[in-house]
């Protein structure tokens, strides 16, 4: 499935790009963020609680609640707005920082903290988005062989196509390995042409 998306302002009508050929789906951005900021000289990971070791789920919620923000204000979303809003995490690699950590603990041997255990799993850091936010629509989280940004909007608009949901947050994670280096992330909201 081809997608087809165009960024609009915060504050103006979102506009639909016309699609090149029948069978195209169209996909509207109705929000996005980056992470780092442009423009900052020294930007901060907000803090995530019971979330430490790892830059990877800071670098989600850095993109992703500015985000939804932007388009549906503050959290929770009502349970209406919630169930038709999808979430799609598509990342570079998985959260290899956390993964040394427990590594290193077995190495040793020493006992790997529980936590560690718990934030290794995928699922895990947008979990806790979707719970925050109240985001009970479908769940997805990819690894991507090219562009996760490319890879999160074509999932994105099967899950529109297909009435799963009516909005999807799609975000894209590069993750870093090194508190000089926490990675960069993308998020956008998503809706399908005229909604």
């Amino acid at each position: 499935m081809n997608t087809t998306t165009q960024a609009h302002p915060a504050g103006t009508r979102a506009k639909a790009v016309p699609t090149p050929s029948d069978g195209e789906a169209v996909l509207t951005v109705l929000a996005e963020e980056h992470w780092p900021p442009s423009g900052e000289a020294d930007p901060r990971l907000p803090d995530v609680p019971r979330w430490d070791v790892s830059f990877f789920a800071p670098l989600l919620m850095a993109a992703a609640e500015p985000c939804l923000t932007r388009h549906f204000g503050a959290p929770p979303l009502a349970t209406e707005v919630g169930d038709r809003v999808a979430l799609v995490m598509v990342s570079t690699r998985g959260d290899a920082v956390t993964q040394g950590a427990i590594d290193e603990a077995t190495a040793e041997p020493r006992p790997v903290p529980k936590h560690l255990l718990f934030q290794n799993v995928p699922s895990t850091a947008p979990g806790h988005l979707a719970a925050l936010w109240g985001l009970s629509g479908p769940f997805v989280t990819l690894l991507a062989a090219g562009a996760p940004l490319a890879a999160a909007r074509e999932r994105a608009a099967r899950l529109i196509a297909t009435g799963d949901a009516d909005h999807v947050l799609a975000v894209a994670l590069d993750p870093g390995d090194h508190p000089s280096r926490p990675g960069t992330a993308q998020a956008q909201l998503l809706a399908a042409s005229g909604r």
